[in-house]
This record gives C-alpha cells, structure tokens and sequence, in this order.
C-alpha cells in the first residue's frame, strides 16, 4: 500500500473530483474503526468548498479557471473529519490544521493514539498527546513484595499503577498498564503492530546465538 509519504513524493495536483475520491479512498485508515459508516464519512465537492470558506482548508491552487487540490489539502481534510468524528470545534480545528506544517499534520494522522477531547485548547492538548505517545514508552515495572505500608502513608501517596499481563504465545507476554488506550483507526493500529514488531526485532538481534536457542 501507497503510504502518505510516497504519495507525497508524487508532488499531486487533483482536479476536485479526483480529490474527493482520493479523500475518500484514504479517509477509512485514519478514522476510528467505530466512526465508519460509508455513507456518513464520504466527502463529496461541496463539502470540501464549504470547508474552504470555512477556514478549515488552505485555498486550493488555480491551473487557468480549475481549482487544484495537493498532498497539503489532502492531509487537511484527513485531520479534519477526524477530529470533526472525535468532537472538537471548528475554530480549534482552524487553528489547528492551517498552522502546522505537513510534518504534523503526518504526525497527527500517523501517531498511534486515540483522540479525546480536552480542555481549553484541545488542538494544542493532542498534538501534545501525540509527541508524548511517539516518544519511547516506559519499560514495564517489575512487580515484587514489599512490606506492609502505613495507612496513613497510603493516604498521603497515589495508588501505583496497575499491570495485566497477556500471554501471547508460549515464551512471549505483554504488559499493558491500566491507563493504555488502544488506538481505534486501522493506519494507528498497523503502526502500534509494527512497533512492537522492531521492539522484539531489535531485543533478539542483542541476544546471543545460545540464548536465542
């Protein structure tokens, strides 16, 4: 499959029919497996110019008398409906999607967490959500006895965090805190799977030939 980066390499300028079905061919990746009803998700021509009037979209560039649409807009949108599904106001969204760079927009699409909306700045708070979550999760705690603790003590600190461990296959086992959230689009969970496909890739290239045995 084409990723967002390759089709960016192509430099595209889509006539606005081509670019609707282009958004439509790529929006059921990055939207949450829950959010997808063909016929609610499709973006059709006048949506995309009322999202242009809107602010919510770059104007689209001018070949003669047609309108042309880029890799650009095409994120645009993408991060648009998404956050449109995932509750957050259009003036967040505004702020949001005109002023970052594609980098982010990418980032956005592509960082493997689940949406939910904030407080005062909710386009800030993800995007903030999503640097956190790319960054290298924490190693899991190993769990061991410890002595009884004062009540009072226990009043005065948090609850630590809870583990459930999950065997996958026999010699294999993942350890999923409490406070995890599962990413619910199909691009958020291809990138979760590969990412603990390069974790477990790179642990074994470090172990010796005799261990591995």
């Amino acid at each position: 499959m084409t990723s967002l980066q390759q089709l960016a390499l192509t430099n595209p300028h889509w006539s606005l029919e081509d670019f609707v079905q282009v958004v439509n061919d790529w929006l059921p990746q990055f939207l949450p497996s829950a959010e997808k009803s063909r016929i609610q998700d499709e973006v059709n021509p006048r949506l995309v110019r009322y999202y242009t009037t809107q602010g919510l979209l770059d104007k689209p560039l001018r070949s003669g008398r047609e309108a042309r649409y880029t890799y650009r807009h095409l994120l645009q949108l993408l991060v648009v409906r998404r956050l449109l599904m995932e509750g957050y106001s259009s003036p967040a969204i505004e702020k949001l999607v005109i002023s970052k760079g594609n980098s982010d927009l990418e980032a956005l699409l592509q960082g493997g967490v689940q949406l939910s909306v904030q407080a005062a700045n909710p386009a800030l708070a993800f995007l903030q959500h999503v640097q956190q979550r790319s960054a290298v999760p924490p190693a899991p705690i190993a769990l061991s006895a410890s002595p009884p603790v004062p009540e009072a003590a226990l009043a005065s600190e948090p609850s630590p965090a809870r583990w459930t461990r999950l065997e996958i296959l026999p010699g294999l086992e993942l350890h999923l805190r409490e406070d995890f959230v599962y990413p619910n689009s199909v691009q958020e969970q291809q990138n979760l799977l590969q990412l603990i496909g390069q974790r477990l890739a790179h642990y074994l290239s470090t172990l010796s030939p005799r261990k591995r045995l």
